[in-house]
């Protein structure tokens, strides 16, 4: 089982967890309930924690972000995933899957 902690995310709106699986650190956060701008405030203050190959990012949100797509592409590749009418969008350092 995966143990989530809350930690404090400077200029996150929404909490984020912290947790380890298979040797990655990721740090969990969901939108999915908020509107424009929040999602991309969020995901920004987020991705200014992935600063490794073993850090990634995990967004909920309630569709695909292809704004903040747009804004971090030169730095972070991404997979989306649907669940359940929502979307998971997982973030790392480009060049480092």
């Amino acid at each position: 089982m995966t143990v989530k902690q809350e930690i404090h995310v400077e200029g996150a709106t929404v909490p984020v967890y912290l947790y380890e699986k298979d040797g990655i650190t990721y740090y969990e956060f969901d939108t999915s309930e908020l509107g424009p701008p929040e999602p991309m405030v969020n995901a920004l203050s987020v991705l200014k924690l992935i600063d490794s190959p073993q850090k990634r990012a995990v967004m909920i949100n309630h569709k695909k972000p292809m704004g903040l797509f747009d804004k971090i592409s030169d730095r972070f590749d991404y997979k989306v995933e649907e669940l359940d009418g929502k979307y998971r969008i997982e973030f790392w350092l480009k060049g480092n899957r």
